[in-house]
């Protein structure tokens, strides 16, 4: 059951989060302690991924978190979804795909056409866009 109640301590723009790759200080190695002291309490209790995964999850509005023997193995942002933001489209939100084109150019990753989704894929980084250069998902591993 999702917390009505919960809301984020903070709201990040998301070009913040491509060029350090992290979220304010959780990044991806950080010991799991440092989530609940970045993000506070989660949305959703921490649950693992299946009954015999040692991954757990963790719900913090628009942004998963998955940590596996207390060390955060990945973070997900979903930019299309109804969650509560914490992870914003902020400076970004209006660009098309050749701005996108343009930071991926700059920053030397590569450009994926899978079907009708566009994959820029950097060192710990992958960003999902439509034909039309709209964020969908972000990853950073």
């Amino acid at each position: 059951m999702m917390n009505k109640e919960w809301k984020p301590l903070f709201q990040i723009q998301l070009i913040h989060v491509i060029n350090k790759l992290r979220i304010h200080g959780l990044h991806i190695g950080a010991p799991d302690s440092v989530i609940y002291e970045i993000m506070g309490e989660p949305e959703l209790p921490t649950t693992k991924l299946n009954k015999k995964s040692k991954i757990y999850c963790h719900i913090y509005g628009n942004v998963t978190i998955y940590s596996e023997n207390n060390i955060v193995i990945a973070i997900d942002i979903d930019l299309h979804g109804v969650r509560k933001k914490v992870v914003d489209f902020g400076e970004v939100a209006n660009w098309k795909l050749n701005d996108w084109l343009a930071l991926s150019k700059q920053k030397g990753w590569h450009v994926n056409n899978i079907y009708d989704v566009i994959q820029l894929e950097g060192n710990g980084i992958v960003i999902g866009l439509s034909q039309e250069g709209k964020v969908g998902v972000v990853s950073i591993r």
